[in-house]
């Protein structure tokens, strides 16, 4: 397995092994990767605009050190193939905005 790094505007945003560079390409192209990318904010903004190119590269070492940082925090070993189909890290924090729901949309002037 090789580790890819998905980079936008020039920054590291996510980490996947995959088998071979056209698998990586591929996982580019994934919907469910696309929608996060799109969805999914840091410091306030998308991870993509949907329009910038989203370029494929080998991952620098600090990248492969948090990837594997984050399959040892989450109990997968180096050894072992990734239990999650798509297994992937965000190289940035981010923030799901879809899973807050704003349920204050009402006034709170009824008393």
């Amino acid at each position: 397995m090789a580790l890819y790094v998905a980079e936008i505007l020039g920054r590291g945003i996510v980490a996947f092994d995959v088998a071979t560079e056209d698998d990586a390409k591929a996982r580019l192209s994934d919907e469910a990767l696309r929608r996060d990318l799109r969805v999914f904010q840091n410091q306030g903004r998308c991870l993509w605009d949907g329009v910038s190119e989203i370029n494929l590269r080998g991952a620098l070492p600090q990248e492969a050190a948090t990837w594997q940082a984050s399959r040892v925090t989450t109990g997968q070993h180096s050894e072992e193939p990734a239990s999650q189909e798509g297994w992937r890290v965000f190289l940035v924090p981010v923030i799901d905005p879809s899973r807050f729901d704003d349920d204050d949309d009402d006034d709170d002037d009824d008393d």
